[in-house]
């Protein structure tokens, strides 16, 4: 406890301004004992104030506080008991070097924590929002990075279908967006895809392209971190519209018939399950008949990823008269023409797909493991079961993998029949 020196003459006054308040020393004998105090005395809203205390220097701060918010017109906070006032205190002395009312400040707080949710701290959401928005990036315009992208999508080992659906869908947002990639917001590129004249699926493909070109620009620095142009942004299905289309073992028999040098494309598509564009780019080399496999390179794959697929017993007996120790499984540039006109000679309705649909849905219900099936044909799962399964009874699946030649099949190649005749 300090008292005050002894040369201490009382009243003591003290200032802020105009506003002043005393201190005085009280001295009382209790027992044969002197007791001293000292009163801060001051004038708050029209009507007198005490505050005693034992220590002359806590009296003093006691004084000068209240002087200090009577001239800064906060009056109010003095009728506040001890611990509010010490709060009100501390609130406005964190608050004096930004020049924020309290109240303000307050109020902001609040509605931060709503938005917020809970999910993070105001000031990890700030910080967030400066690493992202404050951050200098490089200026470009969106076509300049997208044939920038381009050309090192064909530099890398990805498809060739990938390669043209990148190639299209960046070259008409460069048309479509003549500005720095900066100034692209996700209300844009809603606008954008939601006005573009194409089918559900096709702008669910366009979505995914621009998520990938978003993620790739984040990555060079063309845009700071966390940026998404896809935030809000609606999405699109990759859903057909239908029922899912199949050939019974009749009808792809009718088809083989008349397949002629098209026999390997069709039987691929139906006992393995290929795409048609995987069939287009396969080369003998990589259909092992001796041990069953068919491998499916990364580079020729849709999704990018190698894959072995097995080789049933009546596939082998279709694709032995044409097999080769290498070159295309294809001769033909135009695969759909070809198959059309196919399906004219054999009398049955060609079906978009189907081929692989059958493959799938007839390979299920053979071994009934679907992630097994899902693995063979290159897709997860949940799109095998949305997309290409049509349930069908096990004996029909049975029937399909008996498809073979009605004849005999020449089990030497035609290059080594070639070698024979030369």
């Amino acid at each position: 406890m300090k008292t005050a020196k002894s040369d201490e003459k009382f009243p003591v006054t003290v200032a802020e301004g105009r506003v002043t308040a005393k201190i005085h020393k009280v001295t009382k004998t209790k027992n044969g004992k002197i007791y001293t105090s000292y009163v801060a005395d001051y004038v708050l809203l029209g009507q007198r104030k005490q505050v005693v205390r034992a220590d002359f220097d806590e009296a003093k701060q006691i004084a000068l506080d209240a002087c200090r918010l009577i001239a800064g017109g906060q009056q109010m906070s003095l009728t506040l008991f001890n611990g509010d006032r010490l709060a009100y205190l501390r609130a406005t002395e964190t608050l004096s070097p930004v020049g924020v009312a309290l109240d303000l400040a307050a109020s902001e707080y609040a509605a931060a924590l709503q938005v917020l949710g809970g999910k993070i701290s105001i000031v990890e959401a700030c910080r967030d929002w400066v690493r992202r928005n404050m951050t200098v990036c490089p200026k470009i315009t969106v076509a300049a990075a997208a044939e920038q992208l381009k050309t090192e999508t064909m530099a890398e080992d990805k498809s060739v279908v990938r390669k043209k659906e990148i190639a299209t869908v960046l070259g008409r947002l460069a048309i479509a967006f003549n500005s720095q990639v900066q100034d692209i917001t996700p209300g844009q590129i809603s606008i954008y895809l939601a006005a573009l004249p194409l089918k559900e699926r096709t702008k669910c493909n366009y979505r995914s392209i621009i998520r990938y070109f978003n993620r790739w620009l984040v990555l060079r620095g063309y845009l700071p971190k966390g940026s998404n142009w896809l935030e809000n942004v609606q999405n699109y299905s990759a859903r057909k519209i239908g029922k899912i289309e199949i050939y019974t073992p009749d009808e792809l028999m009718s088809f083989l018939r008349c397949a002629d040098k098209m026999t390997p494309f069709i039987a691929i598509g139906a006992f393995a399950g290929l795409r048609h564009a995987e069939i287009s780019r396969l080369d003998w080399g990589e259909i092992d008949l001796d041990d069953g496999f068919i491998e499916v390179k990364a580079q020729k794959s849709k999704t990018g990823e190698r894959r072995l697929v097995p080789v049933h017993e009546n596939l082998k007996k279709w694709l032995l008269p044409y097999r080769q120790q290498s070159g295309p499984v294809v001769s033909y540039a135009n695969t759909s023409k070809q198959l059309l006109k196919i399906a004219l000679n054999a009398s049955v309705q060609w079906k978009h797909n189907a081929l692989r649909h059958s493959y799938i849905s007839y390979r299920m219900a053979e071994c009934a493991d679907i992630p097994r099936v899902a693995d063979e044909a290159g897709n997860s799962p949940q799109m095998i079961r949305q997309h290409y399964l049509r349930r069908v009874k096990p004996l029909l699946a049975t029937q399909w993998f008996s498809v073979v030649p009605e004849t005999p099949p020449n089990v030497v190649s035609l290059a080594e029949s070639q070698k024979v005749a030369a």
